[in-house]
């Protein structure tokens, strides 16, 4: 038996159809919501990074140092009792003669130290403190910590600090040439005591 729909069946059936939104209808708003917010975060995280450079500002230069002292001149080193065959412990004095200068005072300078010491010696020097006495109308003083020095033949070379007085807190650096300890090693293994030595102070640098 043939069903026979009435006008208002196709109309339940129908209308749900012409009514359904279309699909591109519903996605596209949705879309361009998306991009506005999107586009929002993008402004705002480029406005943060503007504001935090402006904040922190350019990084600052390297400060360059600056030379406060740089002289050359001569030691002279005594021992007590002077050095033999045998090591024995023995006192140091050494007088710095800063006597030629580039920049700064001319000075002296004086330090002691006791050690083990033989006509030939197989180990660096000890750490010692020297004070530096300045020559100008200034005047006053400079203590310097010298650390162990290195060695390398007859050159010498010291990093220190100045560590109370004038140009506190620089760091400091020399470099000594021996001139007659060599020449007198062959005597003092032949029998003949060093009581002195002499020698060149190549640099002395005090920087900032």
């Amino acid at each position: 038996m043939t069903s026979v729909l009435k006008a208002t069946d196709w109309t339940d059936v129908v209308a749900p159809i012409a009514h359904q939104p279309e699909e591109n209808e519903d996605r596209m708003p949705r879309i361009a919501k998306t991009n506005h917010q999107r586009a929002a975060r993008t402004t705002v995280a480029a406005v943060l990074v503007a504001a935090a450079a402006v904040c922190v500002g350019p990084t600052a230069p390297a400060r360059a140092s600056s030379i406060d002292v740089e002289c050359l001149g001569s030691f002279g080193r005594t021992f007590s009792p002077a050095v033999t065959v045998a090591s024995q412990n023995v006192t140091v004095t050494e007088a710095n003669d800063y006597n030629t200068c580039a920049i700064g005072s001319t000075a002296t300078g004086a330090d002691t130290v006791t050690l083990a010491l033989a006509c030939v010696n197989v180990t660096a020097g000890p750490a010692v403190t020297e004070t530096i006495t300045w020559n100008d109308a200034t005047g006053g003083t400079s203590t310097i910590a010298w650390s162990a020095p290195t060695i390398v033949g007859q050159t010498v070379v010291f990093t220190g600090t100045v560590t109370a007085g004038r140009y506190f807190g620089d760091s400091t650096t020399k470099v000594t040439s021996g001139v007659s300890y060599i020449g007198s090693v062959v005597g003092c293994l032949l029998g003949t005591p060093i009581s002195s030595t002499t020698g060149v102070i190549d640099s002395l640098l005090l920087t900032q």
